[in-house]
């Protein structure tokens, strides 16, 4: 995989997010073929929270 940094415009909208998370709770999202930042949002559907926990390695 290529190192490539974040344009200013992407670094914008991650530290938005993050700073969201941070203090109201909001989720973020990130693609799950490639780990991309996508954004925030208020509300995470159902089937994306099934899906992320169904990403999880379980080794116990």
């Amino acid at each position: 995989m290529d190192f490539r940094p974040l344009n200013d415009t992407e670094r914008r909208q991650l530290i938005n997010s993050l700073r969201g998370n941070a203090e109201s709770n909001r989720a973020i999202l990130l693609d799950r073929r490639d780990t991309s930042f996508l954004g925030s949002t208020e509300e995470v559907p159902d089937e994306e929270v099934i899906n992320a926990i169904k990403s999880v390695p379980c080794h116990y």
